[in-house]
């Protein structure tokens, strides 16, 4: 997605888009199959612009504890402040992304594959109480008793039994 900065005045500029999947990280797009929806709003301040993007989509995850696929709504937002031309000396840098003077258009793909990214999950998870599979058997304890019996102890934890005791 590319924002034509050539003849933005100093006023706030308000954008939705529906894109297609093909900007996500090849690792992450089994995940995000549908298309991704962004809002954007673009505030252009003497030599500077401040872009609020939110994006959502339908992403499709595997449980980390039990295996089965479950839908969820991604959501994520961020806000990138960029300036054209050279750093002055008194911003902060990791703040600020510097353009080239004579930059037209912004290209948004880098801040929308970074925001999925970031906000991937690292454990995903079907729900918070979600019990997993049996080791043993394999049965998904969310939607089935285990049938297995117990399991023997192995005499070798004793030692350790007594003392945790």
């Amino acid at each position: 997605m590319k924002v034509n900065i050539r003849n933005l005045e100093s006023d706030l500029v308000e954008l939705d888009a529906i894109l297609d999947n093909k900007f996500i990280d090849q690792d992450l797009i089994d995940y995000y199959r549908g298309p991704v929806k962004v809002h954007l709003i673009l505030d252009k301040f003497g030599r500077n612009y401040r872009i609020d993007i939110d994006l959502s989509t339908e992403a499709q995850y595997v449980c980390d504890r039990c295996l089965s696929e479950y839908p969820y709504s991604f959501k994520a937002k961020q806000r990138q402040i960029l300036q054209l031309g050279c750093m002055a000396g008194d911003e902060d840098e990791q703040e600020i992304i510097f353009l080239p003077e004579n930059t037209t258009e912004i290209d948004l793909a880098p801040y929308l594959t970074e925001m999925i990214l970031l906000n991937h999950p690292l454990k995903m998870l079907c729900r918070e109480n979600c019990l997993g599979i049996c080791p043993h058997c394999g049965t998904d304890l969310n939607t089935g008793v285990c049938t297995c019996p117990e399991q023997p102890v192995d005499p070798k934890w004793d030692a350790l039994r007594k003392l945790i005791k």
